[in-house]
């Protein structure tokens, strides 16, 4: 039996996640996105439902008036008179009670204020299908500014409907995209929403985010030793070595691969390494624990084996193989997986093609090996995602189309440098996610906490002080604080 690594190397370059079944092989790539969810099943409140609210297909099309049914979670148990409305935006993660259940933090500020919790589905994601497929015809409909209008129209529908108060003081909050969308949001529509909370956020657009595999490396010396880094660096830089000496059928049969490495293949090679550098990335990052840095690094270091590349084979070949089965590393095949449009393909599903689509026509933040501070090699180039891009979307996608479209996203709502107030911004030192984000304060208004020793979306969580570190607990209460402060200026809770 073969197993298909379909690792999104893009996207969230190694955004929220890979999903991994109990064996340790990749089931599912969503790109790092399952990491950042917000902890444990969603059985913690029973109270939690799933509705719908209707809004526009196209927002901008006036000659176009269909509309379609936006799927959201809501709590209503903490809501008190004059309460505010407090909405986690998905992103690109299907929606999940556990996003707003008692163990968040949003739940924990609706105990506090009195207020109404809610999850928005982004379009296109999860079960918000507005049109029924993912054709590249109906995916022009996903971009930053329809999702925020979807944002807008349930933000009055919620005052109109839902809490039947036009004057309810909007919280808007979310994690890796949602972070972002939470930022754009209030930047585009001010006058809706009191207050932001970007938790880990993706807010700068970047084309070649080469920041991504150096953040890493910083976390992996940090949590890990310089010898694992070491380690790395010399697997990565032999493999490349044999290869271009011709020696690759030493990597496909260390690495239990399921056909051989063609090395006349600019681009296959070149997706080979980004299998290799999006394992480690992956495994690391998956559960948002510093811990599994460690646990990497202690398996990479082993002194049972006489080189780097037998240790990291050894490695690999436990979590992403089995006795009877092969890694596929094939670009034909993945790019076959992207290509289908179907919403019930299981990249589909996973929200891998939709957000490729928004990576390529928007976002940016593919992670190469352009940076010299970093121990994968040379291998991973724009060159790989720009074929990516083009083979699964089309030829109208160019490496200038993709350029352009995230230096036009950071000129619309402000990069790293947005103009904006009543919002918070939060990372984990640790996180590689950081260098898209904002992390130093850009008014007395818009202030940014750095969380040491933790990675993305620690501050998600209730407060936890017999689990949280001391530094960790101040964050969030400050959090509390600050949003209260702004959701209700003149009269504090």
């Amino acid at each position: 039996m073969k197993f298909l690594v379909v690792l999104l190397l893009a996207a969230c370059g190694l955004t929220h996640a890979g999903k991994l079944s109990p064996s340790g092989r990749v089931l599912t790539p969503a790109f790092l996105n399952s990491f950042r969810s917000v902890a444990v099943p969603a059985q913690r409140n029973v109270n939690i439902t799933e509705e719908f609210f209707t809004t526009e297909v196209d927002h901008f099309n006036n000659q176009d008036n269909a509309t379609w049914n936006n799927r959201y979670l809501a709590l209503m148990d903490h809501l008190i008179e004059g309460g505010p409305i407090l909405i986690f935006l998905t992103g690109d993660t299907p929606l999940d009670p556990s996003m707003i259940d008692d163990g968040t933090l949003i739940n924990e500020m609706a105990r506090d204020l009195g207020g109404a919790v809610f999850a928005l589905e982004t379009r296109f994601y999860g079960e918000s299908q507005p049109v029924g497929d993912l054709t590249v015809e109906s995916l022009r409909l996903l971009n930053t500014d329809q999702i925020l209008a979807d944002v807008a129209d349930f933000v009055t529908y919620l005052r109109r409907v839902v809490i039947n108060n036009p004057f309810a003081h909007p919280l808007v909050t979310g994690t890796g995209l949602g972070g972002g969308l939470a930022t754009w949001f209030r930047v585009r529509y001010p006058h809706l929403v009191d207050a932001s909370w970007s938790s880990s956020g993706y807010i700068r657009a970047v084309y070649d985010f080469q920041e991504f595999s150096f953040g890493w490396a910083e976390t992996a010396i940090e949590i890990g030793s310089n010898e694992c880094y070491n380690r790395i660096f010399i697997t990565f830089h032999v493999a490349q070595n044999l290869i271009d000496a011709g020696f690759g059928e030493i990597l496909y049969d260390k690495l239990n691969l399921c056909s051989p490495i063609d090395s006349e293949d600019r681009i296959a090679v070149s997706y080979f390494f980004s299998v290799l550098m999006t394992s480690i990335e992956l495994y690391t990052l998956r559960n948002g624990n510093v811990e599994d840095f460690k646990i990497v690094c202690d398996d990479i270091t082993n002194n049972d084996f006489a080189t780097s590349l037998e240790a990291f084979a050894n490695w690999f070949n436990q979590q992403f193989a089995s006795d009877d089965g092969c890694i596929i590393i094939s670009f034909d095949q993945f790019v076959e997986s992207l290509r289908e449009s179907s919403t019930s393909a299981e990249t589909s599903r996973a929200g891998e093609r939709q957000f490729l689509y928004q990576q390529c026509t928007e976002y940016g933040w593919f992670i190469t090996t352009d940076s010299d501070r970093q121990p994968f090699g040379q291998r991973v180039m724009m060159e790989l995602y720009y074929e990516m891009c083009r083979r699964v979307f089309g030829d109208w996608v160019t490496p200038e189309l993709m350029y352009r479209s995230t230096v036009r996203l950071n000129e619309r709502f402000g990069g790293d440098n947005p103009n904006v107030m009543q919002i918070h911004f939060t990372n984990g030192a640790f996180d590689p996610w950081r260098y898209s984000s904002v992390l130093s304060p850009l008014n007395v208004y818009a202030l940014a906490d750095v969380i040491p020793g933790e990675l993305a979306g620690a501050d998600l969580g209730a407060i936890a002080e017999e689990n949280d570190s001391t530094e960790l607990v101040a964050v969030k209460r400050r959090l509390k604080e600050l949003l209260a402060s702004y959701l209700f200026p003149f009269n504090p809770r």
